[in-house]
């Protein structure tokens, strides 16, 4: 069922994206020697489930996770490398009904340079060159697809203060159409929102959209801080579950959550590497809005149509839900309002018969609740 629907896709790190395939040829470029143990050899997995190579880092170690992934991150060097992976994750992923995708870059902290005298700053010429690339790419996906794709500046909260905000500096001194959001990434222990005032008011001003990971690791506090310094997205948000008021928060302004149940899985030690006590389920039945999506799609050996699969089959979202799912995405992604309604549109238009019945019988169903009113609301676009 999931392989006809329409999908979006608004969690992706670029770097993350690499796939084992690309990172052999991304080694063999550079003349890296990759450890002996970094993949599975031919036979040593399911390639029909990895078609694309499987990683061999440790899934129950969060370390060996980071440490896989700055290997394959230090692979991407130039702006050709930008290109191939970027033209790679949206090509195969627009094969599986992608319409539209945001992707998390870092392309600007490769332009990171420290002269003599300690002084740092950022390579506009480098820069431009890398999201040249990845424009490119872009592009000639748009044109065969037909997949929209917009990007997100990143800031890394691990960094240092110093670096941090330099690369917002430089994210406002050298905007592009195809930045259409800020985002706070990195590891969660790592400080405060309240430490990036700076950050905060200053991409206010540029203006972009903010979407900023939080509930992932850390509780329900850090989802409420987030929104306090003013996210409109919440990167994974997970932890909103064990807290029914801030639930009711998202649901009342509208906050949607980037969830992605591979990553979830891999990462949050509590699951111990079971979906049995994701919250994905809970959390779309009491109303809060959700996407899918894949975060780190070549370390985790995913892609859109695994997440819907997942979503589908381990926590039983019917095919109605799922167009929900889309339609909720694209409601909150970070693109200009005439290609939004034109996508939302494109969605409803896959709609058949069946659906509008499915989707009628389903909201009749349901108890009275911020669901029930969503899904209730979509009925007005039947033909």
């Amino acid at each position: 069922m999931s392989s006809t629907l329409p999908k979006v896709i608004l969690h992706e790190h670029i770097e993350g994206s690499v796939t084992p395939e690309t990172a052999l040829v991304l080694a063999q470029k550079h003349n890296v020697s990759l450890p002996d143990d970094f993949l599975y050899a031919e036979g040593q997995y399911d390639k029909s489930a990895f078609p694309n190579g499987r990683y061999q880092y440790d899934e129950t170690d969060f370390g060996a996770f980071v440490t896989a992934y700055d290997v394959v991150a230090d692979l991407v060097r130039d702006a050709d490398d930008y290109y191939l992976i970027m033209k790679d994750y949206l090509s195969r992923n627009a094969q599986q009904g992608m319409i539209y995708c945001e992707m998390i870059t870092s392309a600007f902290h490769l332009c990171y340079q420290e002269d003599q005298q300690g002084n740092v700053s950022l390579d506009a010429e480098k820069y431009d060159q890398f999201m040249a690339a990845i424009e490119r790419a872009i592009t000639e996906v748009k044109e065969e697809f037909g997949t929209e794709t917009r990007l997100q500046a990143c800031g890394v909260r691990h960094l240092s203060l110093e670096h941090f905000n330099l690369s917002v500096d430089f994210i406002a001194k050298y905007p592009r159409k195809s930045v259409a959001g800020f985002n706070i990434a990195g590891n969660e222990m790592a400080g405060e929102f309240a430490d990036f005032i700076y950050a905060h008011e200053l991409v206010d001003n540029i203006p972009l959209p903010k979407s900023y990971h939080a509930g992932e690791i850390r509780g329900p506090e850090s989802i409420r801080d987030a929104l306090t310094f003013g996210a409109k997205r919440i990167g994974h948000g997970i932890a909103a579950i064990k807290d029914d008021e801030l639930i009711d928060t998202l649901i009342r302004d509208q906050i949607t959550l980037e969830v992605a149940p591979t990553s979830n899985r891999i990462l949050v030690t509590e699951f111990e590497q079971k979906l049995d006590n994701h919250p994905l389920r809970r959390l779309y039945e009491k109303g809060v809005r959700l996407s899918i999506n894949t975060d780190d799609a070549g370390l985790f050996g995913t892609d859109v149509e695994k997440e819907y699969h997942i979503a589908e089959t381990v926590f039983g979202f019917n095919r109605v839900e799922l167009l929900d799912v889309t339609l909720c995405a694209l409601e909150a992604a970070f693109v200009e309002d005439e290609l939004k309604q034109n996508l939302i549109a494109q969605v409803y238009q896959t709609f058949s018969e069946q659906d509008w019945r499915d989707l009628e019988i389903h909201c009749a169903n349901l108890e009275e609740g911020a669901l029930k009113k969503r899904l209730s609301s979509r009925l007005v676009h039947r033909d």
